[in-house]
């Protein structure tokens, strides 16, 4: 009698609904959101500008002067920004092995997004922020009216939580092949998100300070969040869909 044979598990025999990994990004993305939402409106304006004591017709007043104003600015939108990296990397790590059913997993890739999209976010509004507050002190005029570099400055920070997130869900799921894909995804879909908020919140929300680091308003702080962590899940979706298997003909017979 012949022993039975034992099947070897494979990536494929592993395999999932396509519909779960997307349920659970656009979940996650939604819970990242508004999670990052929620974190940037308890610390708005945590930081203070530095005051002076100015001496006016004998009256002693404290004053920020516009740079200790500018470095407050940029670090209170940096705080928002680094929540929004945090945010969208935990989630979308916690989601990625919950679907496999992992928790293990599931938290070693949250703690690994949470870590990562921290880092980045951090770093990158580091070197971005203070470099477009030298560019509005030098050209006030232009900076009031142009939309092209907020853009720029928004895509380039939110864009590298977006990738956080795609590593991290990557991770969760077991697949380090597919990393580098994931993170790339999330990457361009964090910056269709930023110009999707970029035009909306022009168009139907002129006063609402849209092209500032942080917007003056919570419906559009809350859309940028939201614009950004939804649309990075779905990047990273459309990036991991496997390749189509190409047609193949029928063979004939002369």
């Amino acid at each position: 009698m012949s022993e039975p044979s034992t099947i070897e598990k494979t990536p494929e025999s592993d395999a999932m609904p396509a519909t779960r990994p997307l349920k659970a990004l656009l979940a996650a993305g939604l819970l990242a959101g508004l999670i990052a939402w929620l974190g940037g409106e308890a610390s708005r304006d945590l930081f203070q500008p530095r005051k002076r004591p100015v001496n006016a017709k004998g009256i002693t007043l404290l004053v920020a002067s516009p740079r200790q104003q500018e470095v407050a600015e940029e670090r209170n939108a940096g705080l928002a920004f680094v929540w929004l990296g945090a945010a969208l990397g935990g989630c979308l790590g916690l989601a990625g092995g919950l679907v496999r059913h992992d928790r293990r997993s599931a938290l070693r890739a949250s703690g690994f997004g949470l870590v990562a999209g921290t880092v980045a976010c951090a770093a990158v509004s580091l070197a971005l922020l203070p470099l477009y507050s030298s560019y509005r002190r030098g050209h006030p005029d232009e900076a009031a009216r142009d939309v092209m570099y907020p853009l720029l400055v928004h895509a380039g920070i939110w864009s590298v939580a977006g990738a956080a997130g795609g590593a991290a869900f990557t991770l969760g799921l077991g697949r380090r092949k597919g990393i580098a894909q994931a993170a790339l995804g999330g990457l361009v879909g964090a910056i269709a998100g930023t110009i999707a908020y970029e035009l909306i919140g022009v168009v139907a929300f002129p006063n609402a300070a849209t092209t500032q680091f942080v917007s003056s308003t919570w419906p559009t702080r809350l859309m940028a969040r939201g614009a950004v962590a939804l649309l990075a899940a779905l990047g990273i979706a459309e990036a991991m869909k496997p390749p189509r298997a190409p047609a193949q003909r029928g063979s004939t017979i002369s």
